[in-house]
């Protein structure tokens, strides 16, 4: 397994330098792609009865024909709901256990449903409490401070509020990312170590933890730059394919309908849903490299190949 030591530019390249079979990135966006856009087939099917309603041009002319027959279908729309939230999970699981074992073991590409995941799973659950905690501390940080100075009713207490909101608001958002980024490398090490570890990721990014943020900004600036070309590319093409059919029917809703289903729309629309799904994947398994770098790079671990390299 290749051995990187942490460093600004090791952590926005990692995904590169990890090591392990080649073609790792384009297996797992593909696939990733393809097993979305089945679960989201299975949601259309369980919710096609709300979808038929709103895009059936009678009743949207109807609104109270409209709740009744929304109301008549909360109880499939509450089943579905049900259905699709293990469904979801089990997705998550099977696409980060695939990503972490890649970063921390060099493997291939594969979807298994093991103890990696359902360990992951744990992980995931102390961030959700930990995200609480976090929207619970925006509360009492900005917003009673700024509730009371408020509370003096004067235009300049108002003002001084405003002020104090925007100031306390970006000095905890500042350190919110820095705090994630002190537990980013949990489900790495998780993997890791085969054991759930949250705690442990406090030691490992002492001294990465800005390092690791630096990284994640430009790696999010990046993926923003080819998010909007890809969109701006296809946002024409469907444009131009639009515009010639759409003129003149401007008050017709079923004419329009109609235009927006030909295959000169349907077409770019639907390479690009799928190409923005792929790139979502790649994206996700990019952004989590600094965190397992830092993981990599931890001196303390027994299995590091430095370690294996002394004693051969």
């Amino acid at each position: 397994m290749t051995h990187l030591d942490f460093s600004f530019d090791n952590a926005l390249f990692h995904f590169r330098r990890t090591g392990g079979p080649k073609e790792f990135l384009l297996k797992y966006g593909a696939t990733y792609a393809v097993l979305y856009l089945l679960m989201s087939a299975v949601n259309l099917w369980l919710h096609w009865p709300m979808f038929a309603m709103m895009f059936n041009l009678d009743m949207m002319n109807d609104p109270v024909a409209m709740e009744a027959a929304m109301m008549g279908q909360m109880g499939r729309v509450l089943l579905g709901y049900l259905l699709m939230l293990p469904l979801g999970l089990a997705f998550w699981m099977l696409f980060e256990g695939a990503n972490q074992r890649r970063y921390m073991r060099a493997e291939g590409f594969r979807l298994q449903l093991g103890a990696d995941e359902w360990r992951l799973l744990v992980v995931a659950l102390i961030w959700f409490g930990l995200f609480i905690a976090l929207y619970l501390g925006m509360i009492i940080v900005v917003a009673l401070p700024v509730g009371i100075i408020a509370a003096t009713g004067s235009g300049e207490g108002a003002a001084m509020a405003g002020l104090l909101a925007l100031v306390l608001a970006i000095a905890y958002m500042v350190f919110a990312l820095w705090l994630a980024a002190r537990f980013s490398p949990a489900a790495a090490l998780t993997v890791r170590d085969r054991s759930i570890r949250f705690g442990k990721a406090w030691r490992v990014t002492k001294g990465k933890a800005w390092t690791i943020v630096g990284s994640w900004i430009v790696l999010m600036l990046i993926m923003m730059v080819v998010f909007f070309v890809f969109y701006l590319i296809f946002a024409v093409a469907m444009v131009a394919a639009l515009m010639p059919v759409i003129g003149g029917i401007e008050d017709d809703p079923t004419a329009i309908f109609s235009a927006m289903a030909s295959p000169g729309i349907i077409l770019p629309g639907a390479i690009l849903m799928v190409g923005f799904i792929f790139l979502q994947a790649c994206w996700m398994h990019i952004f989590s490299g600094p965190a397992a770098l830092a993981a990599r790079a931890d001196p303390q671990w027994a299995d590091n190949p430095a370690i294996d390299e002394t004693f051969v």
